[in-house]
Order: structure tokens, then C-alpha cells, then sequence
């Protein structure tokens, strides 16, 4: 019961001093110094090669703000899936529309990263991948505006034009192109307010709907000898005058020349674009465009230009194929690395990117804690985790930023928490550095929650965590809908646990077989996808060369050796500690769940608790701490009643003389 009272005592200690930290920290704003604890993305998923200008927390705001230029950005994050499928769609439309790059500079940020992170988190980007277009000349607090992102180049290029066309609405774009349609019913005096260095004026009739006239405007626009403008279905008296009965329809102007009817044998951008060139070129003018280059140097690409190309391990497909044939059986193991990469990666980056985290965000958060402070293998008996969700317990709200500075303060506090070094995956590291990582280490961490949660190895847990068989399905479920960065991915994922019930597993056997199944469900719907890793198949697992008793011999589970096998691979004690100099920094745990120091450590322990109480090195720490700040108090006010003292006794004057 001692012992029980003095660790509690610590423990409120402990987050005192962490609320004035974090207080303290919050009102100077971040540290500068904090270094980054993990960047999952490597090098983004863009590079020199692209026509893509790669942003930074360094240079996002000098770039995009007060620029002559308007800017479309993307906010992704190198590991999400749908970011990864999508960054072919954004680099195609960077080049297709390169030729407007004196109008629209097409760039993209990665928030895997942790420098960019508060960037990421000032901007609000809520999911990945999210694009931002920010006005010619904005300034702060402009925090861009949302564009649909679409399916395809097509649909991002029209979603762009909508912007681009209510900018000029607006008043702003005053030196672009004109691709607002033209309303005027007469057309003799379109010379007037001509340049005089246009030789050929073109009217390109279209439907309402139609983007083809911006389009077109917009790709020729730095042909100074040519002039374009569009003209609507429902401008319907100039259509009638002009015998518009069809669209597209093109009609040409040329200087003292009059109007005809060019004939589109391809309704196509493309085909429209090689008519006008072709019309002008016949008539001897000039069409020398502009320099269509962007300048990459904007921003210093750190490209990594060594990565392994797809192509290049197709070449080797039969030789990668007999090495992971050989390297899968050696491959079936649980590692804390990867759980641990897994960890920081969700509390140092991902919980903090929110821009705020209330209602039933901070119910997901809570959950979250605090089964990670109960199931959750980290060394130091998972104080750092058990202070954070104490702290975050007593909110009602706060900021993702807020969140950051309590995860990095008690980091700091109690510092070593983490058993490696950051960015360290073992069994979750793919061929490259967009493959695999960490989603997979997430999938790793609730398949080892599920199961150690069945096994009822914990500690210090509520009745109500402890009741509800899918209490670790409704933390991930809950934290996926909320937190989880690839938007696509959630959405994806919070789709299927609906439809399999998540929530009516009857015992916690039931909710590690559910997350099975729901692994196995996404590795079929991702099976050939571009974002599955070539050297890293998606199969169902467990393959047979790791199970052999859990197929039947039709091919059909045997999910009665499902669940053994599982119980076995994620257990605690099967935890593999590669990577991590054991006898140093971590604790480890027996074939029981309970815990066990290395030797080191151990007489450390040993030492400690000589008192005759449990304490280790980091609780003495703390009694130190409080005695120094104690008896530095108390040495405080004894100068401070002296001095007092010897005041009185200066100022006390005898008014009455000798006898």
C-alpha cells in the first residue's frame, strides 16, 4: 500500500511539472531545436524530373504568398496509398499544363514529413491527398482555397479552370487571358480593343458546360500574333446571327480579311489546338510561343535519384521472386521497431497535424491512449504513455499543436522512451521508402493490441475496457475515422467494418480473427494495386510455408490454427528486438507478459529499490528533483525571513534617553 501511495505520489508530481513545461512551452511556441522524431516519407514522391515544384516548411510561405503567380498545391503524404496513386495524375498535369506555368504554378508539399508538419497542421489539411489554390498576391491569414481533386487529369485541369474563371470574376488575374465568355452579340468591333500585334481573332462556340474554349485559350495564350475567346451555348442571339448550330464550333477573324467557319475534325483539345495552329500557319504567321519551362529552382530538390524503379525490379522479377520465396520464411516475425516506428509516427506526427481536437475526436483520442498505456509494450512500464493520456484525459479540447508539445515535453522528461533510433522499420520496410512502412506498422500494432488484449495481459485497466470484447476494434476503428491521414484509405476501411459488423464480435477470440479477416479483405482489394510493394507481394496470410495447419486441405481456413498462430506471432513474448542493443535501453518480456529488465537495467532496479520500495532510476530521478526544488524553496524563504528580520531591527529608533 506504501509503495502503491509513493508512485501516485510521483506520478501527480510528474504531470505538474509537465503542465508547467507545457504551458511555459506553448507560450514561446515550438522549439526550434526539437529535432525530427521520424519521417516516414523519405523524399517525397517527387523529384527533378517532374514538373512539379517540391515545397518545404522553409519556403512555402516566401513562395506562395505575395507571388505574381497563383499557385495549386498539394498536400500529401508519401506513405498514403491513395497519395501514391495519385501522384502519377499530378505530375501528368503539371506538364499538361506547364504552358500556363506565368499563370499557375502547379507544386506539392509532404507531410510525412515532421518538419513540414506544422505547416501541414496551420493549413488544415484534414486528409490526403488536399489541394489548395492560393490567389495571385495572397497574404497571410489566406489559407488557400479547396479544390476537388477528382479522378483523373481532366477532372483536376476543369476543377482549376472553375477557380481560375471566378478569379478573374473577382477581379484579380487582370493580365491573364480573358476566359470568361463572351457576351457581347456583335462582332465588328472586336478589333477595337485588339492588340495591334494580333493577326487572327478566334471565336470558339461550346456548350455551357464545356471547359474546351478555357482550355484552348489558356495553352495559346503566348502566341502574341493570336487571340482567343469562347462564347456559350446560351448566348443564344450571337449564336443565331453567327448560324451556330453545333458545338464545338470555330470561327476565324483575320485583319481585313472576312470571318470564316474553320472546320473541327477532331473536337478534341488537342484537335482544336492543331486547327488554329494550322489555319495561322497557312497564312504565313508566326505562332513562336513564350517559353513554356518552369523553373524548378524555386525550391532545391532533395530528390533521392537512387531509388530503385519499378522497372528496374521487373527486369529482375524472376531473381527477386526466388529471393523472397527463400526470405518469407525467415519473415514472420513481430518486431519492436516496427511497433515502436509505428507508435511515434502516430503520436509525434499524425495526432498533431489536427487543427483542433474536440467532441468526438477527443473521445477517439482517449480511447486511443488508453489502450495504448495499457497494451502497449514500450519500456519504463509505459509511464510516458499512461502520463499523456492523463493529461489528455482532463481536456475537454485542444490543439493538435497542444498535443505535441505534452508528447514531446513528457518525451523529453523521461527520455530514453523509444528503443531505437527514428525512421527504423525491419519487418515493415519495403523496397522503397513509399512502399509499405507505416500502415503496415499500424496493422502491426492492432494486431498485437487484439491479440494481448485476448490474452489479458495488462495492467491498470478499467472494468470498461476490460468488458468489451472489441473495445481495441472500436480504438482503431475510432482512430482510422479520425485521425488517419490517407482520407481515401479511412473511408475505405470505416466502409468494410460496417459492413462486417466490427462492432458485434461476442469475446476477444472473435475481435483478433474480425482484424484478420479485415486484413486479408484489404490484401485482396490492393493485390496489383500500384501502390503494392514488387518485392512485398499482398497475399493471404498467413502464407503455408509459415502455417501449414491453418489451411484445410480444399484451401479454406482452419481458424481454430488461425487463432494459435496469431496468438503466437503477436504475443509479447514473441516480440523480436533486432536493431535494439537489448542490454542498454529496454525492457523485455517473458513467455508470461510480465516484464523483465536486461541486466543492466536490472541492477539499476536492484539499487533502487534498496529503500524497500519499487522504484526504478527515472522514479528517483524525480524524488531528486522535488528534494532540490524543495530545499531550494525552503533555503528561499529562511533568507527571506532574515533579511526581513534585519530590517525591523535597522528601523526600530529609541526615542527615550538614557536613565
Amino acid at each position: 500500500m506504501e509503495q502503491l501511495e509513493v508512485r501516485i505520489v510521483l506520478r501527480l508530481c510528474l504531470l505538474n511539472i509537465l503542465t508547467i513545461n507545457w504551458s511555459s512551452a506553448a507560450a514561446i511556441g515550438p522549439k526550434d531545436q526539437y529535432q525530427s522524431l521520424i519521417s516516414l516519407g523519405g523524399q517525397g514522391l517527387y523529384n527533378a524530373s517532374d514538373d512539379v515544384v517540391v515545397l518545404n516548411a522553409t519556403n512555402f510561405k516566401a513562395n506562395v504568398y505575395g507571388s505574381t503567380k497563383s499557385w495549386l498545391v498539394e498536400f500529401y503524404n508519401s506513405w498514403c496509398g491513395f497519395c501514391y496513386r495519385f501522384a502519377p495524375t499530378w505530375k501528368a498535369l503539371a506538364s499538361d499544363i506547364l504552358p500556363w506555368n506565368d499563370i499557375v504554378i502547379v507544386a506539392a508539399i509532404d507531410c510525412a514529413d515532421d518538419d513540414n508538419n506544422p505547416i501541414c497542421r496551420e493549413y488544415e489539411i484534414m486528409h490526403y491527398p488536399m489541394l489548395k489554390y492560393f490567389s495571385i498576391n495572397a497574404h497571410p491569414p489566406s489559407l488557400g482555397i479547396v479544390i476537388e481533386k477528382g479522378d483523373s487529369v481532366d477532372s483536376v485541369r476543369h476543377n482549376l479552370i472553375s477557380r481560375l474563371e471566378t478569379e478573374q470574376q473577382e477581379g484579380r488575374g487582370s493580365t491573364w487571358p480573358n476566359i470568361a465568355p463572351y457576351r457581347n452579340v456583335e462582332i465588328t468591333d472586336i478589333w477595337k480593343t485588339t492588340s495591334s500585334s494580333v493577326k487572327y481573332f478566334f471565336l470558339i462556340f461550346e456548350s455551357t458546360d464545356s471547359h474546351l474554349g478555357a482550355e484552348i485559350i489558356l495553352d495559346l495564350h503566348k502566341i502574341s500574333s493570336l487571340q482567343i475567346r469562347r462564347v456559350t451555348s446560351d448566348n443564344e442571339l450571337l449564336c443565331v446571327m453567327n448560324k451556330v448550330t453545333k458545338f464545338p464550333t470555330l470561327i476565324a477573324f483575320g485583319r481585313n480579311e472576312s470571318q470564316r467557319i474553320v472546320s473541327i475534325k477532331i473536337p478534341t483539345r488537342q484537335g482544336v489546338r492543331r486547327v488554329i495552329k494550322d489555319y495561322v500557319i497557312a497564312r504565313g504567321v508566326n505562332i513562336n510561343e513564350a517559353g513554356t519551362t518552369v523553373s524548378r529552382d524555386i525550391v532545391p530538390n532533395t530528390g533521392n535519384t537512387h531509388r530503385t524503379t519499378i522497372a528496374t525490379i521487373a527486369k529482375n522479377h524472376e531473381v527477386v521472386e526466388e529471393q523472397l520465396l527463400s526470405s518469407r520464411k525467415l519473415d514472420d516475425y513481430l518486431y519492436q521497431l516496427d511497433l515502436e516506428s509505428a507508435l511515434r509516427f502516430s503520436i509525434n506526427h499524425e495526432i498533431p497535424l489536427m487543427k483542433s481536437i474536440d467532441g468526438e475526436k477527443m473521445q477517439a483520442l482517449r480511447g486511443y491512449l488508453a489502450l495504448l498505456a495499457a497494451y502497449f509494450p514500450l519500456q519504463r512500464n509505459n509511464v510516458y504513455l499512461e502520463v499523456i493520456r492523463d493529461v489528455v484525459e482532463k481536456k475537454n479540447t485542444l490543439t493538435g499543436e497542444e498535443f505535441s508539445q505534452v508528447a514531446r515535453t513528457t518525451e523529453e522528461e523521461m527520455s530514453p522512451v523509444y528503443s531505437g533510433a527514428p525512421r527504423q522499420w525491419i519487418g515493415c520496410k519495403g523496397s522503397m521508402d513509399s512502399y509499405r512502412g507505416y500502415p503496415c506498422g499500424l496493422w502491426t500494432m492492432f494486431h498485437m493490441l487484439t491479440v494481448n488484449f485476448a490474452l489479458e495481459r495488462h495492467k491498470d485497466v478499467t472494468r470498461a475496457l476490460s468488458r468489451d470484447p472489441a473495445a481495441v476494434l472500436r480504438a482503431m476503428y475510432d482512430y482510422i475515422r479520425n485521425f488517419f491521414g490517407c482520407a481515401d484509405c479511412a473511408a475505405h476501411f470505416v466502409e468494410m467494418a460496417n459492413k462486417n459488423k466490427i462492432f458485434n464480435v461476442r469475446s476477444k477470440d472473435e475481435a483478433v480473427l474480425w482484424l484478420w479477416r479485415a486484413h486479408n479483405q484489404v490484401n485482396a482489394r490492393l493485390s496489383g494495386d500500384d501502390t503494392e510493394d514488387p518485392e512485398h507481394k499482398k497475399i493471404q496470410y498467413p502464407a503455408v510455408e509459415h502455417c501449414s495447419a491453418c489451411r484445410y486441405v480444399n484451401n479454406s481456413w482452419n481458424e481454430e490454427e488461425v487463432l494459435r498462430y496469431l496468438k503466437t506471432k503477436y504475443s509479447y513474448s514473441s516480440i523480436k528486438f533486432d536493431g535494439i542493443n537489448t542490454s542498454d535501453n529496454i525492457d523485455i518480456t517473458n513467455s508470461n507478459g510480465s516484464r523483465v529488465r536486461p541486466e543492466r537495467l536490472a541492477k539499476e532496479t536492484k539499487r533502487s529499490t534498496a529503500f524497500g520500495w519499487d522504484l526504478n532510476i527515472f522514479d528517483i530521478s524525480i524524488c531528486v528533483v522535488l528534494y532540490v526544488t524543495s530545499a531550494a524553496i525552503l533555503v528561499l524563504v529562511c533568507v527571506k525571513f532574515a533579511v526581513k528580520r534585519t530590517y525591523k531591527k535597522k528601523g526600530h529608533i529609541n526615542l527615550l534617553p538614557k536613565v
